[in-house]
């Protein structure tokens, strides 16, 4: 089994932000899958669907915890024993726009969904999919986190119009590395597309 987590927080208001990416990836991925449609699971605090994908059996959790209290819902699902089969797919300041980084453990990086998750099950050794959100420096080229107090509006406003562009080959390319941690591994997805 293994277990896909999207953290987003609930709401119209929250919908489209950068901070949703990791839904946005999820409703991308789940629509070429063909795993059956989400439904609303009390006893798994969040939207979840279950199935096959490739002869592995998956499930796939989007917590309505809100992002701070990720955990809770993310300690339902899988135990402290399987995180080597939890994946979590997440926004990351600290990569820029339209890259995607695979990972296993590590620290939060200021991460308050990551934080709860690690908190929750006690351990960070957890696949992590993350999704680029950071600016790139106009002289450098480099990620470019936004500053302190500016950092909460940043992840909690929509991509920018030219973001919008890019963001379907962005969502489709973490697509194709859920299947590929799935179907192959995470250590030949990390070899793959990092």
């Amino acid at each position: 089994m293994k277990y896909v987590v999207g953290l987003g927080n609930p709401g119209e208001k929250y919908k489209d932000t950068r901070h949703n990416v990791g839904w946005m990836a999820l409703d991308a991925w789940l629509g070429a899958t063909g795993l059956p449609t989400v439904y609303e699971s009390a006893a798994h605090s969040g939207r979840i669907t279950e199935g096959l994908l490739n002869n592995t059996e998956v499930t796939v959790l989007y917590p309505d915890t809100y992002m701070n209290n990720s955990g809770s819902a993310v300690k339902k699902l899988a135990t402290a024993g399987e995180v080597g089969d939890l994946v979590v797919v997440y926004d990351d300041v600290d990569v820029p726009f339209g890259e995607v980084k695979v990972s296993v453990g590590g620290g939060a990086a200021g991460h308050n969904g990551i934080k709860s998750i690690t908190q929750a099950l006690g351990t960070p050794e957890y696949i992590r999919v993350r999704i680029g959100i950071a600016p790139r420096s106009f002289w450098t080229g480099a990620p470019k986190r936004p500053p302190g107090a500016k950092l909460p509006s940043y992840v909690l406003k929509p991509f920018t119009g030219r973001e919008q562009k890019e963001l379907p080959g962005v969502l489709a390319h973490v697509g194709e590395i859920l299947t590929s941690i799935i179907t192959d591994g995470v250590t030949v997805a990390m070899n793959r597309f990092n």
